[in-house]
């Protein structure tokens, strides 16, 4: 049985497939005979967590569990009828705890690690290897690169295959290096045959035979031939006419490929000279000899160009892969995409014994530990080509296999994700499909307004099935605002000027409604909104939109988190400075060649191609370190003239060179001023407090290390650790900043999604680009092209259909993107829109018409939010209620195992907590109110001090200018944390936290019935002490509330501790 469950955002798919794996232990398979594959590790972990949940309920309640009643569904769609046989469940669930390491629940990159490590890392000689993240490898890329770099002949070839390319940047050829390795998938699958050159009945004379007819429709016309050419060509055919001798038909040839820009512009003639019915016949004929000149041209380019384009590039690629394995083999580290490339290289070789006859063997099953009777695939819609491929022999198998997946959350086609694999998987596996309809997540009015934004979708082709809501779900809130820079109207114009009265005051009034700077207008709405900014999310397209979100955030004081997962080396101001370290370490030039193209110098593309070309002649200058007196003198050291050639040559880099050689003779403890102060790092940066920030950073780290060496060797081994990531905000009380790509499979109470319907993915031009398409079934390759972007202007002319293709593909994904971040929100949706251009109020409905890019997203956006013009959203459509949310509590976590069973959280019932709040009250007078929020605001304070850093002080004043600045005004709120900081330096031993001693803020515990909270609560487990501290603000002290705290604590931990007490005041 196969069987693929359709899902849609928030319908269940986890659950459901643990309901699967459920079932399928109840029909009797064994648990060690059926694989889960999940693509995240905390998918793995949570269909694992579930499937035991289920267990223990079943056993619990029997046949009353919701579990149970749920199966209910699944089983009696298959025909069984049989009641719940609690006994033998007890059974597996007995087994499954004994022997947990034989559940097989991966990550489909877990499962190919497992045939790599055991079967074809021995067959190549490996037995113990690193795997490393996907982004290292671009250490791995620029070694490939240095090493051809090194070899002149390896080096020519790169040249040759890149001589036509404009781009002379060192991370274009890094960038053209690793898109090479990143597309291996695509070489390995691709069985390379000759190309067969296009038949040809000649390019000159398609040419002529267009001329001739346009000379005798000149002539009829009685117009000269000069002035029945347009403009451009009437210097270009005569010269093609008079200037190249008539015989010489490998003249012309050449001539019309060097103007083949102007030949595929437009027609060489004047259309105005053919105007009227009587030359219409003319026109047409005209047109078809000139569309049949341009096909012979087209195939002329593709026999002369785009055939050895494409041998260059296999080629250049076998080289580059020979390097690669080389490197990779000996460091013996691998990404997953390494591991999945070697994989299915060697799967199916006969010395290995893991497939024969197309299916996977006996052998296989033995690596694996056990014979699989039964595949469960969680996110399907993300699998890509490569791991299809290497799945396909186990599938061949008769193996019962479930699929779960949601093709329109298919935003993966960049790493090699394919949508159409699952939208056909029923068909290719022979199985039913079967889809899941209601939405666990989203209150109702969210789960309307994204089923009517995506019906109206079907004009680009995407396909879409409603869902519905939960009955319970009946509320929800969206709203909806159109904005941006690009509505306003500029009415000092002509154009403005001729229009009607009524035309000029209706886009007047646009202007003044229209919200300009979106990113500040989410700021200042969330800071209105009571929402829990700990399930709060804004999300965007591209990090440099959250960058200009976080700004405007910064400025109201609202706590959020942008995190970087990226290392301090790779910050964009520290990257220079490190490429710098790593030239004066190892003299390694392609280092110096980063350094010089950084922000910090930025060569030119034809200065970085001189010092390429010329870098003998740069090393054996920067080897010689001359005194710095000597470099002012005439005629020291190397030979002036030398030295001015060098300098024209390099466009005036001389200095800076010089700068370089003379760092090399200081001392370490003199380097880090240098480098400030040589190549003004503070006033380059002066304007950009995060570049900042990590420039401090990196040169603290660096300060710590006695030598360069060192340093530099510390880097390589910890790029990826904690100390060594980009300064930023982290608390989980905050904002979260995501891209769309990084919310996928998350949710959020509230989400304001940041949309500007007119970007789109993809890269710039000038590069090289892969095409490969495949059969119905996704097994073989049916075509494929190598070529350049430069070549796309041919493809119809040609009558190849990839780049249509591929741009199809790229809109799909960019509606899947808008779609994953429309369906975050549980009960809150704030979609600020960025418009592409003006409006039109004569034109409701139809004001983004005209662009293929967005115009479709018009008819989806104005039904979604059930209005009649995009003139409607620009003073913002709301729709149903605004749920406020209450900020979750704060768990306290101990991880000292000895005192868990004393300081675990305990639930506490709300009226509990209600009364516990009543004793902390201070009265009701407005006076004792101003107190007790000057209470609250120094609590929540000291709240986020743990080890008492500037970090932690800085995110407490945002805290609390952003929770009690409206409340409390700015200068009481300075006063208190004024307050509260003299404290932290007059006490600063009550606020330091390490290993041996922990923090804990706010922190409950329960005796019996009762529930204390403690403001602070020191445990110093070298010292065995507790000291519990009670803030206080002004108000009366409870000398017996301390003494009824100690008195617990002493209870709990069994007199292990002493127990100290102490009140201060704030």
């Amino acid at each position: 049985m196969r069987k693929i469950l359709k899902a849609s955002a928030g319908t269940g798919k986890t659950y459901r497939l643990s309901l699967e794996y459920i079932n399928a232990l109840l029909d009797g398979e064994s648990f060690t005979e059926i694989v889960v594959m999940t693509f995240t590790r905390k998918a793995t972990a949570e269909i694992r967590e579930r499937i035991f949940d289920h267990l223990e309920d079943l056993l619990l309640r029997g046949e009353e569990s919701p579990v149970w009643q749920n199966l209910q569904k699944i089983r009696s769609a298959s025909g069984v009828r049989a009641s719940l046989n609690r006994p033998f469940l007890e059974k597996i669930y007995g087994a499954m705890l004994a022997n947990k390491d034989r559940l097989h629940i991966h990550t489909i990159d877990s499962f190919i690690n497992h045939i790599f490590k055991h079967a074809v890392a021995p067959y190549l000689g490996i037995y113990r290897y690193t795997i490393i993240e996907e982004h290292k490898n671009r250490e791995t890329v620029a070694e490939v690169f240095k090493k051809m770099l090194d070899n002149p002949e390896d080096f020519a070839l790169m040249e040759k295959f890149l001589a036509d390319n404009p781009e002379r940047d060192v991370e274009h050829y890094l960038d053209l290096i690793d898109e090479i390795l990143k597309n291996r998938w695509k070489f390995l699958l691709i069985q390379r045959r000759p190309r067969t050159s296009l038949p040809s009945s000649g390019l000159v004379p398609a040419l002529e035979e267009t001329i001739g007819l346009a000379r005798e429709a000149a002539a009829a016309k009685g117009c000269p031939w000069e002035e029945f050419l347009c403009k451009e060509f009437q210097r270009l055919l005569p010269q093609y006419q008079e200037d190249l001798p008539a015989a010489d038909s490998r003249a012309k040839e050449e001539f019309i490929l060097k103007h083949r820009n102007a030949f595929l512009s437009r027609p060489f003639w004047n259309g105005n000279k053919l105007r009227g019915k009587e030359w219409e016949p003319v026109k047409a004929e005209l047109l078809d000899l000139y569309e049949k000149f341009l096909r012979e041209l087209a195939a002329c380019i593709y026999n002369r160009e785009m055939i050895p384009y494409e041998e260059e590039i296999f080629r250049f690629s076998s080289r580059i892969f020979d390097l690669y394995d080389r490197i990779k083999l000996k460091t013996k580290e691998f990404s997953h995409t390494d591991i999945s490339n070697y994989t299915y290289l060697y799967l199916n070789e006969e010395n290995l014994g893991l497939v024969k006859g197309g299916k996977v063997s006996a052998y296989f099953f033995e690596l694996l530990g056990a014979e699989v009777k039964t595949l469960f695939i969680d996110e399907f819609q993300d699998t890509s080509i490569l791991q299809w491929k290497i799945l396909q022999p186990l599938l061949e198998r008769d193996v019962r296999v479930i699929a779960v997946g949601d093709e329109k959350q298919s935003i993966y086609g960049w790493r090699g994700g394919e949508k159409e694999l699952f939208a056909g998987l029923d068909r290719i596996l022979g199985g039913k499909s079967e889809p899941l309809k209601i939405c666990y997540r989203s209150e109702q009015e969210i789960t309307g307004f994204v089923n009517r934004f995506c019906r109206r979708l079907a004009a680009a082709g995407w396909d879409y099935e409603e869902v519905e809501h939960l009955p319970a779900k009946t509320g929800g809130y969206v709203e909806i605002l159109l904005g941006g820079k690009a509505l306003k109207t500029a009415t000092n114009t002509k154009v403005f000027q001729n229009l009607s009265p009524e035309e000029q005051e209706t886009l007047t009034e646009i202007n003044r409604l229209a919200v300009e700077n979106l990113p500040q207008a989410i700021a200042k709405k969330l800071k209105e909104l009571p929402v829990d900014y700990g399930n709060t999310a804004i999300l965007a397209r591209t990090g440099a939109d959250l960058l200009e979100i976080a700004a405007e955030l910064e400025k109201e004081g609202l706590p959020y988190l942008l995190e970087s997962r990226e290392s301090l080396v790779d910050h964009p101001a520290v990257k220079p400075l490190f490429f710098l370290l790593s030239y004066l370490d190892s003299g390694n030039y392609l280092a110096l060649l980063k350094f010089l193209r950084s922000n910090l110098v930025g060569v030119s593309r034809r200065v970085l191609k001189r010092l390429l070309t010329g870098k003998a002649v740069v090393e054996e200058f920067l080897g010689t370190v001359l005194p710095p007196e000597a470099e002012a003198k005439p005629g020291t050291g190397r030979e002036n003239a030398g030295l001015r050639s060098l300098n024209l040559e390099l466009g005036g880099l001389l200095p800076v060179l010089t700068e370089i050689r003379n760092l090399r003779g200081l001392a370490w403890d003199q380097l880090t001023t240098a480098i400030i102060e040589r190549f003004g790092l503070i006033s380059l940066y002066r304007e950009n407090s995060g570049a900042l920030k990590n420039i401090f950073q990196f040169f603290k780290v660096m300060r710590s290390f006695p030598c360069l060496q060192e340093f530099l060797a510390y880097l390589e081994e910890n790029r990826e650790s904690e100390e060594l990531k980009q300064v930023g905000v982290k608390e989980e009380k905050a904002v979260k900043l995501m891209t769309i790509h990084k919310a996928k499979g998350l949710s959020f109470g509230t989400v304001f999604f940041y949309w500007k319907p007119s970007a789109r993915g993809g890269r710039d031009g000038g590069r090289m680009e892969l095409f490969v398409t495949f059969d119905r079934n996704f097994s073989e390759v049916e075509d494929y092209l190598l070529t350049h972007s430069r070549y796309r202007r041919f493809f119809d002319l040609l009558g190849l259909a990839y780049a249509t293709e591929q741009s199809r593909r790229e809109l799909q994904e960019e509606i899947n993107n808008v779609y994953v971040a429309l369906t975050r929100p549980e009960k809150n949706l704030f979609l600020y829109v960025e418009s592409p251009r003006r409006l039109s109020p004569a034109a409701p409905g139809a004001n983004w018409a005209g662009n293929e890019n967005y115009s479709f997203y018009e008819p989806a956006l104005l039904a979604g939010a059930r209005a009649g013009s995009l003139c409607d959203l620009i003073s913002g459509k709301k729709l149903g209620r605004f749920q406020p949310e209450e900020a979750a509590p704060q768990e306290q976590e101990m991880d000292l195992p000895n005192l868990q069973p004393y300081f675990a959280p305990a639930v506490i019932p709300a009226t509990e907590m209600e009364r516990i709040n009543r004793n902390k009250e201070f009265g009701t007078d407005l006076d004792r109110q101003k107190k007790k929020g000057d209470g609250l605001a120094a609590h929540l304070y000291l709240e986020q001090i743990k080890k008492n850093t500037e970090e932690e002080r800085e995110y407490g004043r945002r805290m609390v200018l952003a929770r009690f600045g409206n409340i409390l005004g700015p200068e009481r709120v300075a006063a208190i944390t004024g307050r509260v900081e003299q404290l932290l330096s007059a006490r600063p031993e009550l606020f330091l936290s390490s290993p041996r001693r922990r923090v804990f803020t706010e922190y409950e515990i329960r005796d019996g019935d009762k529930v204390y909270r403690v403001d602070r609560l020191i445990v110093d487990e070298e010292k065995k002490e507790i000291l519990i501290l009670d803030f206080k603000t002004g108000e009366t002290k409870e000398e017996s509330q301390l003494e009824e705290y100690r008195r617990v604590v002493q209870a709990k931990t069994g007199g292990r501790y002493l127990v100290k007490t102490e009140f201060i005041e704030l």
